[in-house]
């Protein structure tokens, strides 16, 4: 059966929308949010499916990005995936987000196989980063999504390349381009990739979640939540506040 997905990321400064029919793309929007993913995505949905010319409710599986990024966007996005699966009774598949943008760097620069670092910015003078192994057949994550200063993170990431021996090595990502003067001592600039794939894309996110489905099933909606990496500003502090 050829899936119809309706596939979003909120994880960064762009609402990305997509609905697909298997691996043919019927509409896609790609837009700034400014930090109002609460009231956009919605309707960038909604034009979605209207120029798809399909309905919510012809809809086979919705596939969300669950970050990490932005605590507010990823939050918006997986509760909107949530809210649709429980509404029509269609499965959901959540997926990390820099899974998706690792995809998107081996489908613009395809190789046998490719090393590809997604740097996003996690703004406070930090970057979310992964690395992650990838050929047509398959996405192996070989380092799990963190958060540390660019140049720590390049470091990192640089000493897993050098012990894997690795010649094909992609990097991009949101920040990768802010941080590069910092990122490319450790990881040099490996290849040069448009800005357009700066942010995860709502194909990307469609193509992983039917590589997770074929693999692992749809996500359990109760269970499905955000990858935060990092804990939120909000939290309480360990030691009492005195007046």
């Amino acid at each position: 059966m050829t899936l119809r997905i309706l596939a979003f990321d909120t994880s960064s400064s762009v609402t990305a929308v997509a609905v697909m029919h298997g691996e043919v793309l019927l509409a896609e929007d790609i837009s700034s949010a400014e930090e109002r993913h609460a009231e956009t995505l919605l309707p960038r949905i909604q034009q979605c499916l209207e120029r798809s010319g399909l309905a919510l409710g012809e809809i086979d599986l919705f596939a969300v990005g669950i970050g990490p990024g932005s605590f507010t966007g990823v939050r918006v996005g997986v509760a909107t995936a949530k809210g649709l699966a429980l509404a029509t009774g269609k499965p959901v598949r959540g997926v990390v987000s820099l899974a998706a943008l690792a995809a998107s760097a081996f489908a613009h620069a395809p190789a046998d196989e490719a090393y590809v670092v997604p740097i996003l910015d996690a703004y406070k003078g930090e970057v979310f980063a992964a690395l992650y192994r990838v050929s047509a057949s398959a996405t192996e994550l070989v380092v799990p999504a963190f958060n540390a200063l660019p140049a720590d993170a390049a470091a990192h990431i640089a000493a897993q390349l050098a012990d894997r021996g690795a010649r094909a090595v992609r990097v991009l990502g949101s920040g990768y381009r802010r941080y590069l003067a910092e990122i490319a001592p450790g990881l040099g600039e490996h290849a040069s990739l448009p800005a357009a794939l700066d942010e995860p894309g709502g194909r990307e996110i469609a193509g992983e979640a039917v590589r997770l489905m074929a693999a692992q099933g749809p996500s359990d909606v109760a269970l499905l939540a955000p990858l935060y990496v990092r804990g939120s500003d909000a939290q309480l502090p360990k030691q009492p506040l005195r007046l």
